[in-house]
C-alpha cells in the first residue's frame, strides 16, 4: 500500500514539474509598460515621436499607443539578458529602436 501511494504522489510531482516549465514561456511573452523616448526615433520604419507610449507587447507583436491611439504596430523578437535589467531602456542605432530592456527582467525585446 505504501508503494502505491509513494508511486502515485511521484508520478504526480513529476508531471506538474514537467508541465510547469512550459507555463512559464506564455506568461514572459506578454508585456504593457509606459517607456519615454527622449528624441524622435523609428521602430521597424515606423516613426514615433518623443514622448511617453505605453508598450503593449504580445507574443512576437508590440504595439506603441500614445493617448490611446496606436502609432505603430511591429513585428518583434524576445531575447534573454545573462542579468536582470538594472533599469527600462531604449537602446536605438542612429535613430532607430533595436532593444527594449525591462527593469527587474531578464527578457528583453529586438526589432
Amino acid at each position: 500500500m505504501k508503494i502505491r501511494v509513494r508511486s502515485r504522489l511521484i508520478t504526480a510531482l513529476l508531471a506538474t514539474g514537467m508541465a510547469l516549465p512550459l507555463c512559464l514561456p506564455a506568461a514572459t511573452d506578454s508585456l504593457h509598460k509606459t517607456i519615454h523616448l527622449g528624441s524622435n526615433a523609428t521602430v521597424a520604419g515606423k516613426p514615433l515621436q518623443a514622448g511617453d507610449y505605453d508598450l503593449l507587447v504580445s507574443g512576437n507583436q508590440a504595439k506603441f499607443e500614445s493617448k490611446g491611439k496606436v502609432v505603430a504596430e511591429v513585428p518583434c523578437t524576445w531575447k534573454t539578458l545573462p542579468t536582470k535589467a538594472d533599469h527600462d531602456v531604449v537602446l536605438t542605432s542612429g535613430a532607430a529602436v533595436t532593444e527594449i530592456t525591462f527593469q527587474g527582467k531578464t527578457q528583453a525585446i529586438d526589432f
